[in-house]
Parts: structure tokens; sequence; C-alpha cells
């Protein structure tokens, strides 16, 4: 079932984009760490192969099959083909669930897109003489994990947004820069003449507007030039006299000239696989599109030049937004929107050649029909992910417009240019975000910096200081590029030297747990330990009546009792599809944390909730 066929050219030569499944994926095979693996390429050979014993030199009768792939690998009729495998051996890096530690040292939540890094990162953090373990769950977007940080179920958040001044806390944090990477617009699409994909494709944030509002009229769904209205549902007159496809968009062809769109499966529809929920990636792509003017405009309501309009369910809609949320209700086109969580299911699908809508009518069991997986040859799929995953897995990315006018693909050369249009964001004097119009020509504009948000007080010093050798850590072995545990995997840009600085000094500020700042200042006034602190305290507090108090660079203070925080959520493992040639010197498995770590958490937030009650 996990055989993948592609053809070759004149010369013989060919590519062929396939998944490799370890242990945790397919345990018949058993891929891991201590079990090899291998891949068998089998070339097809043809030759008559129905006489006994066969005659491979004989190919009169290759016209008639025996030389295409799936008698290749027929036990039957590929023995020739067989006779001339090439066999190519697998081997498996160790993954974080490889190391038997019972009690992980802290836990972080947050930021899906840097799940590569910290897999990585564990793998290596848990060996050697002197461990650390930490659980990471990935299944908790930036916003949740910065709103759930004081409830306890984790210890530092993972963002690319600031952090707010005012957390349901007594804890004072620093932010330290972990990684650099992007969001990245993947995309199949097959050229119908050669069945092989394309690999240069240009989009500008019109163009990404358009398909993240589903404004084509998909097979002429707006009942346009006389066609007959559907007796059950009607017309979706939001998307009517639009092209047919992005591939019959003037813009499109004009930014891509050669490349026709496929024929069958992907010709239809081009609705582009996304992660659900709030996140920091959804509204940096939105944040993108609000700032170029014609996009916007064609958000508000203004046709381009071409005379295409934006689905008016859409008009209401103001960019930049965290969430992407489906507005058009003409029911083929809501069965087809269905964005995906976690963010690892995006690169699921798109490895699979798939993606999640549904058929509109029911079948004869009640039940949705699942859009058929797209044939290689005739896929037309786009997905917004992040660049670790998209680099994993070796898709192909869209060239974006930046605002010099280029369009450019991501890569670390082009990350590494967009850093100089980071400019400083919030209140913490440390978290960045790009500045669009101050971009160099040859910059990404969707590179993201990511951030931990680490507790610079009130917490255990054993839990202080493996957080702090986490930080030191990243600073500096982690941030060496490469495959093995410990190393920073494709996709991730090494942080710049100044940037390092930033996570060695957080480490610094969580090791002494002052909370303001490397050197405190003594305290003018005497003030009262937080509840169930041992000691006294040498930080300063915040004023009575005031919500915060800034202490320094990166650290804020915040007033407010953990028992007092919001509706709690309860994470769970999830477990990431690992795919992609990319995988080879990967982790052999990737879940997430240690489940009895996450479930000890969740019973320590119900009794939190059930003493809230109790009081009120």
């Amino acid at each position: 079932m996990n055989t993948a066929y592609a053809t070759s050219s004149k010369h013989g030569t060919g590519q062929l984009d396939i998944q490799i499944l370890t242990l945790a994926e397919n345990q018949f095979l058993g891929c891991s760490v201590h079990h090899r693996c291998s891949l068998v390429i089998v070339p097809s050979q043809g030759g008559d192969t129905l006489s006994v014993p066969p005659k491979c030199s004989d190919h009169s009768l290759d016209p008639a099959g025996t030389d295409i792939g799936q008698f290749a690998f027929s036990s039957d009729t590929g023995q020739c083909s067989w006779a001339k495998r090439i066999v190519v051996p697998l081997s498996f890096a160790p993954a974080p669930d490889n190391c038997r530690l019972k009690k992980a040292n802290f836990a972080a939540m947050g930021s899906p897109m840097l799940l590569r890094a910290m897999n990585q990162w564990r793998a290596g953090l848990c060996t050697g003489s002197n461990p650390i373990a930490l659980t990471f769950n990935a299944a908790i977007t930036e916003p949740d994990a910065i709103t759930d940080l004081p409830s306890g179920l984790a210890d530092i958040a993972l963002t690319t947004r600031p952090g707010p001044a005012h957390l349901n806390s007594n804890k004072t944090y620093a932010y330290a820069p972990v990684a650099i990477s992007g969001v990245s617009i993947a995309y199949w699409v097959d050229n119908p003449k050669t069945g092989q994909p394309v690999r240069r494709l240009k989009l500008d944030p019109m163009l990404v507007a358009k398909l993240l509002t589903q404004s084509y009229n998909f097979d002429n769904d707006g009942c346009a030039h006389g066609t007959h209205h559907n007796k059950q549902i009607g017309c979706d007159a939001a998307v009517d006299g639009n092209p047919l496809s992005l591939f019959q968009d003037p813009q499109f062809k004009h930014l891509n000239p050669g490349v026709p769109g496929p024929f069958g499966g992907g010709a239809s529809f081009q609705v582009p696989t996304v992660e659900s929920g709030h996140s920091d990636m959804t509204w940096e792509v939105t944040r993108w599109i609000a700032n170029n003017h014609a996009a916007q405009s064609f958000m508000g309501g203004h046709f381009d030049r071409f005379g295409m309009h934006v689905n008016t369910n859409y008009l209401s809609i103001k960019y930049p937004l965290d969430s992407f949320t489906g507005q058009d209700s003409y029911p083929v086109i809501a069965h087809k929107y269905s964005p995906v969580f976690p963010l690892s299911l995006v690169a699921s699908y798109q490895v699979q050649n798939w993606e999640p809508g549904t058929f509109w009518e029911k079948d004869q069991f009640g039940n949705f029909p699942r859009d058929p997986i797209q044939i290689p040859g005739e896929r037309a799929l786009f997905a917004i992910l992040d660049q670790g995953s998209a680099a994993a897995f070796r898709f192909p990315t869209a060239r974006i417009l930046n605002h010099t006018g280029r369009y450019v693909a991501p890569s670390n050369k082009t990350m590494a240019a967009a850093l100089p249009a980071l400019v400083k964001s919030g209140k913490n004097h440390v978290t960045q975000q790009m500045n669009y119009s101050k971009v160099a020509k040859n910059a990404y504009p969707l590179t993201m910096v990511i951030y931990a948000m680490v507790p610079t007080s009130h917490i255990k010093q054993a839990k202080a200081n493996a957080i702090a050798r986490f930080l030191q850590f990243v600073a500096g072995p982690g941030q060496t590029p490469g495959l093995q545990p410990g190393h920073l995997p494709p996709g991730y840009l090494p942080l710049p030297s100044r940037m390092r600085a930033l996570t060695l000094k957080a480490a610094q500020l969580v090791l002494n747990q002052k909370g303001n700042s490397l050197h405190p200042k003594p305290k003018t006034s005497p003030s009262p330990s937080p509840t169930g602190s041992s000691g006294s305290s040498t930080s300063s507090s915040p004023a009575p009546g005031s919500s915060h108090t800034k202490l320094g660079e990166g650290v804020i203070t915040v007033k407010q009792a953990a028992e007092t925080s919001g509706p709690i959520r309860y994470a769970l493992l999830i477990l990431l599809i690992v795919g992609g040639a990319a995988t080879l010197g990967g982790a052999s498995s990737m879940m997430l944390g240690n489940s009895a770590a996450i479930s000890e958490r969740v019973r320590r937030l119900r009794r939190l909730r059930l003493v809230r009650r109790i009081r009120q």
C-alpha cells in the first residue's frame, strides 16, 4: 500500500515524492532507531515474464503492459524488474520518546510552527550525563498558550506576537528568541501535458486573498452564462461572473505564463488547506494581505483590473485576523472549505495529495463523502503551513510578492535578508514583527521570529535551572543546522548573535529568579511575598491599584493570582505524521510530551476550578 509510481524521462532519470513511515505510523514495517528499513526502487524492465523460466531479454510483450509499474511490482510478472532493483538502506535518528525519563523538568506549549525544531532539541537534551526532559504541547496555538499559562498547564509559552502585559498570575516573564522560520504557501500543481509538478509559481497578496475567500466561480456555481440553477441549492450569487478557477484568472496567467493548470480532479476547486483556531501564522498571512493596497481594496469590494470581485460573503471581513473562518454558506463551497487542526494535519493532507473537503450531498449511509485523493499528474492543491514542515516534506513553495515588487521564495538566505526589516512590537522591548515597507528586494516577507515566554520569578529553583539550561542550549548548540538530535532542522534560520544575546540574558533572569533585572535595585518599601512562596521577595511589586509594572527589558510583572484565570483548555497529545525525504535523518517518532505529566496538570487544573467555585 506504500508503493508509489513515477515516469522517467527519455534519459532514464526522474523524481518522486514519497512518505517515509516510521513505527509510529506503520507498526508492520516497524522502522525505528532500533530497526532499519529500506527504500527499494524497481525500474520497470518489461520482458517475457510469462514463460518458465522468464526471458528477460525478450521484450516482445512489453507493449502489452509488462513494462508498467503495476506489473513490475507484481510477484507474478515482476521477476525481471525485481532483478534490477536498487536498494537504499534507511536509518532513523532518536526521537524524544526514545528517552526513558519518567518526570519532565518543565513543560512548554504553543507555536505549532516550532514543532520540528523542538522535537530535535528535545531528543538531544534528554541524552548525556545531565539530561533535561521537557514536554512540549504543540496542540495549543500561540494566543491560547499565553492565555493558559497562568493555569499551570505549562511553564513557558511560545509565541511570535508580543505577549500581553496583563496575565492572571503573580509571576514576571521575559521573552527569549528561540528560532526564526516563516509561513509558506505550499502547492502541488501538475502540468497536464507532462504530468510533472510545476516547480516555480508566483502568488501576490490579492491572489492569496482570492483563494482564502473562495472567490472563484468554481464549477460555474454562480450559474452564469445561461446555466440552470441547482434545484436543491440554487446558485452561489456571491461569486457570479468571476473566473471558474485560479488557472483561468487573468491575473494568475499574467504572473505565471505557461502554467495551464491541471485536468481532472484538481481543475475544479482550489480551496487551500489551512489551520483552524487562533494562530500567529494566520495573523501574519492576513497582515501581509492587509498591507498590500491592491489586495486590501479587493477585500473591500473593489473589482480587480480584470473585472473580478471578492466573494461578497467576505465583505464584512477585515484583515488582519488570527483565525480562518468560512463565510460562504453555499453548500458546495461550505463543504470544500474545512480548516484543520492541529497544524501538522495541514502537511499531512498535502503529502497525501489530499484536501479535507467533502461532497455536499450525503451518501446512502447518511455521511458526507470525503473528496478523493488527487491523482499525481492532475493535482491542484494549496496549503498554508510552516516553513519547517514545507522543508521537511520538500513541498514546492510559492514565490510571493514583497513591497519592493520582487517575488521571493522562502529559504534561509531570503529569511536572513528580511531580518533588518523587523521592528520591536509590544511593551516587552524584545518581540519584533515585520515592517513590510522596509524589506529588502531579496527578503521573504512572511519571516517570523519565535519567542519563549519564560518565568523570571516565583518558580522553584530546580525548574528555573532547567529552563535556563534549555535557553542556553537553544542559544548555543541548538542553532547548529542539521538533521541529528539537538540540531536545528531545515526550514529554520539560525539566530543571529544579537538575538542569541537576548536569549542568554533571559536565561540569566530565569536563573536568578529576581524578576526585574540582572542587578535588581533594593526595594524602597517592604512588600509581602505572594502566598505559597518561600523566603523574602527581592523583586519590585506593583503599586496598589496598578495592573502591572515594567521591570526591565523583556520583563513584565502582573498582579492577579492564577486562581482568577479564565476557562481552562485541556490539551490533548497529538501524533505528527512523519514523511518526506527530509525525514530520513529526522525523528523516528513525534509524540508530543509525556502523557502522565499532562494528565497530572489536567487534574491539578480541575482542582483549581473546584476551589474557585467553592470560594465563589
